[in-house]
This record gives structure tokens, C-alpha cells and sequence, in this order.
């Protein structure tokens, strides 16, 4: 009776740790990729939004849910700045656009989640540092997550941050 007991025991304690891996998984993973659309990266044009070529268009897309510096402003560059860690992600590659609920912004851009393979590349700039989390209505799927990524990576110091550039007090545009 005992080794059945302990049997019992060992494989409720499996179960249990199989649900909690996939609950921690599904509390902190981003949209799903699989619905999106393929595109190839044809230009970087800064931190925050590239330049694709989608169904025989070419098309400007927007990261939703986050900013990077402007052009004007400290850590924008290429070398050392987010339009450089931008690059580095996605130049040239392949990648998936994934909506929110919008479609497009006021400058025509199309709205995404891009990925590239398994990363989620909005996500990846704001644990870097390289973008702060920023919420823009009604898009705001990611928010909480980006919101977390970004209070790390400024505790932590990385990409931006030291510059004071994303200190303005508030996640909203």
C-alpha cells in the first residue's frame, strides 16, 4: 500500500509541475505568431518601424506598443543607439507581422507585433532598453509584458535608459 501511495504521490507531483511550467509559460508569452503575415525586412528606418515587402507591396510597419528614440534625440543611432539594435534583429530577414486591433496609424503605417523566428522583436528592444513600453489605444495586448520588461531593464541600466530619454513619467501616447 505504501509504494502505491508513493507511486500516486510521485505522479500527482509530476502533473502538478507540468501545469504549473505551462501556466508560467502562457502568463508571460506574447500574442501568437501563427496568425500573422510574412514579410522581408527591406529597410530599417529607426527603432521603431521598418520597411517591408508583403504580398508584392511594399508596406511601413509600426511597432505597437512601444517607442524609441527620434531622430534628434540621444540614443537614437545606428551605432549604439535603438535604430542599431533594431537592425541587428531584423535587417534583411523574414519576418511575421502580427495585428492588435488596429490596422493602420495616422501616418498610413501598418500596426504589428513583428517577430522574427521565435522573438518577439518589440519585446526584445524594451528588455534590451533600446524602447520603453508605451501604451497606444486600443493596441495594448502586450502592455503588461512590455511595462515589466522595461522597469528590468532600467533597474538593470541597459541601452537607453542611462541616457534619460524614456524618464518622461508616463507609458501613454
Amino acid at each position: 500500500m505504501k509504494s502505491i501511495m508513493t507511486c500516486c504521490m510521485a505522479v500527482l507531483l509530476a502533473v502538478l509541475l507540468v501545469a504549473c511550467e505551462a501556466l508560467e509559460e502562457s502568463a508571460s508569452a506574447p500574442i501568437e505568431a501563427v496568425d500573422g503575415d510574412l514579410a522581408r525586412v527591406t529597410r530599417v528606418t529607426d527603432g521603431d518601424t521598418i520597411r517591408v515587402e508583403i504580398n508584392g507591396q511594399t508596406e511601413d510597419v509600426r511597432y505597437i506598443g512601444v517607442n524609441t528614440p527620434e531622430r534628434d534625440e540621444p540614443c537614437y543611432g545606428r551605432d549604439g543607439g535603438a535604430t542599431g539594435a533594431n537592425a541587428a534583429l531584423v535587417e534583411g530577414q523574414m519576418v511575421r507581422l502580427v495585428s492588435d486591433v488596429s490596422d493602420r496609424d495616422r501616418f498610413g503605417r501598418l500596426l504589428r507585433y513583428v517577430y522574427v523566428g521565435d522573438t518577439f522583436v518589440n519585446a526584445e528592444l524594451v528588455r534590451e532598453g533600446w524602447a520603453e513600453a508605451t501604451r497606444y489605444e486600443p493596441d495594448t495586448a502586450n502592455f503588461d509584458l512590455f511595462v515589466d520588461l522595461e522597469r528590468d531593464a532600467e533597474q538593470a541600466g541597459l541601452g537607453c535608459h542611462p541616457t534619460g530619454i524614456f524618464d518622461d513619467g508616463t507609458f501613454n501616447r
